[in-house]
């Protein structure tokens, strides 16, 4: 154990009471933390494990090169950073990567000529072996092909979607493209045209279960507007694309698309009607039948400064999950803010950090610099996991970081340490309402039922934490050797910290009431 830090030790006197955070430490993905990983995204299995995917600058060995790493539902890592790309030649970026039900996945990226790029993809299995070569996924190969997403479903059944600019220099005659594969990899059939306009940029995907799929892009104009077109699943179109935003916006990055099992979409976009200077996350909810089930609302709550890049999550129940990039939110820089909503597109409790404004939440924990562009995976069940690029806190340049949710956070309501008799009545008062917020709402979706209940009983008769787990100094009891390495990180926030506790990215009043309650016990 490392010595007691001096000069860091804190008189009991100056300690202040803080609220209690509701989220858990952030974990470090990629292990090679030299130059710049960036541009992360994220495929779950339903079981909860997954995989993310970034950009990292040479470290194959020339200039841009695409990584992996596998994961548990805890975040705890299931083996190294493995290298995706076979070619390594100049640059590739911009990865994505889509999963099926056996939790085989395809990453795709854009590469490698710069102004040439095309988009190339590979398969891997659900131990992160490849599954044959490297593959160029355009047939059109004039100009750039790049900007590249997928969407796959259960079944493997994948659309790999991209913009086509066929002349590099008339960067105006951008349109949008894709092509869909079968389960074992193969195309099912040519690529396709699917904006039949100039002008198109950042296109996204959603697939159902039974094949069919969604595209949305945004169409460039004096104002711009977010555009959608429906397809069945043998590649036909239901239709021409119909417009989604409702109001013309001055700036517009990448759509996002959420779709569930059966075909209920949610599109997702940032954007202001006079300047990028205000952007926020607006939103719009539809049937499978493309009926239109509300007008486009703005997502966030907190208005100042600009919000920008949405990453969506939609499970079968309709559940969503919405995280975004915020200007000076978190008090320096952009932070990643998320804000969940039930099937009729109300918002539910927050999941990790509650602020001023509403339910929307606070994602990250470690705050200098930036934390951008978010994205998102979600099990069925309603457990997540976000990551994210954040700047200097690996020790150099952009890293990926991520987190887990939700949190179930401690079920002693009565404030005395200890889960028992009186916190479940207190459980049992609000049995059934529905109101935000609530008590014993320890699952934060607004309503107390048995899935609180269900967390209830595995905290039962216990004490929120083990003195193990409180024991920092690693001697086998509970001192002011423990208090002092506590004392050293107090209001300290980001992951690693010797005084979280709790593990919830910062030490705090929880960490110091955990110290409290095991005051010079001895733990076995």
């Amino acid at each position: 154990m490392e010595s007691l830090r001096g000069g860091k030790w804190l008189a009991a006197g100056i300690i202040v009471l803080v609220g209690i955070l509701a989220y858990r430490g952030e974990f470090q993905v990629n292990t090679h933390t030299a130059n710049d990983q960036k541009e992360a995204d994220i495929a779950m299995h339903p079981s909860g494990d997954f995989v993310v995917v970034w950009y990292s600058y040479r470290q194959d060995g020339d200039s841009g090169g695409i990584f992996g790493r596998q994961f548990g539902p805890d975040g705890q890592p299931l083996g190294s950073e493995f290298q995706i790309n076979t070619t390594t030649n100049n640059n590739q970026r911009r990865p994505a990567v889509a999963m099926d039900a056996e939790g085989n996945f395809t990453v795709v990226w854009d590469g490698p000529e710069e102004n040439e790029e095309k988009v190339y993809g590979q398969r891997f299995d659900s131990n992160c072996v490849p599954v044959g070569a490297e593959f160029m996924i355009n047939t059109t190969t004039a100009g750039r092909q790049m900007e590249s997403r997928i969407a796959m479903n259960e079944a493997g059944m994948s659309v790999i979607v991209w913009e086509n600019m066929p002349d590099a220099n008339v960067p105006d005659h951008r349109s949008i493209y894709g092509r869909r594969y079968t389960a074992d990899g193969q195309p099912a059939g040519a690529e396709f045209e699917i904006s039949q306009t100039l002008s198109c940029r950042y296109p996204d995907v959603g697939i159902d279960e039974s094949g069919e799929f969604v595209v949305a892009w945004v169409r460039e104009s004096a104002l711009n507007n977010v555009m959608v077109r429906r397809y069945y699943s043998d590649g036909s179109a239901k239709g021409l694309g119909f417009q989604v935003s409702t109001t013309g916006f001055t700036s517009l990055t990448r759509p996002a698309v959420g779709i569930d099992g059966v075909g209920n979409f949610f599109i997702a976009w940032d954007g202001d009607p006079n300047s990028y200077l205000n952007d926020d996350i607006y939103a719009r909810r539809y049937h499978s039948t493309g009926i239109s089930l509300s007008e486009q609302f703005i997502v966030n709550s907190y208005r100042s400064g600009a919000q920008r890049w949405p990453a969506i999550s939609l499970n079968d129940d309709g559940h969503l999950l919405v995280v975004w990039q915020s200007q000076s939110q978190d008090g320096e820089g952009w932070g990643v803010f998320g804000q969940k909503f039930d099937s009729k597109g109300e918002p539910l409790g927050a999941e990790f950090r509650v602020d001023a404004h509403g339910d929307e939440f606070q994602i990250n924990t470690y705050i200098p610099g930036d934390q951008m562009y978010p994205a998102i995976a979600m099990k069925q069940s309603g457990e997540f996991v976000v990551v994210w690029q954040s700047d200097g806190q690996d020790g150099s340049g952009y890293g990926i970081f991520g987190e887990v949710g939700p949190v179930i956070p401690c079920a002693d309501f009565t404030d005395d340490w200890f889960v028992d008799f009186e916190d479940y009545c207190i459980l049992a008062e609000e049995w059934l309402e529905e109101l935000n917020p609530l008590n014993t709402d320890l699952v934060d979706d607004n309503i107390i039922n048995g899935r609180d209940l269900n967390a209830f009983c595995e905290q039962w008769l216990r004490a929120c934490y083990e003195c193990n787990e409180v024991d920092i100094y690693a001697d086998g009891k509970i001192d002011f050797k423990d208090y002092a390495l506590l004392a050293g990180d107090w209001l300290a926030v980001g992951p690693g910290l010797e005084g979280d506790i709790t593990g919830e990215g910062a030490a705090n009043l929880t960490d110091l009431k955990a110290v409290l309650y095991h005051w010079l016990s001895n733990c076995q």
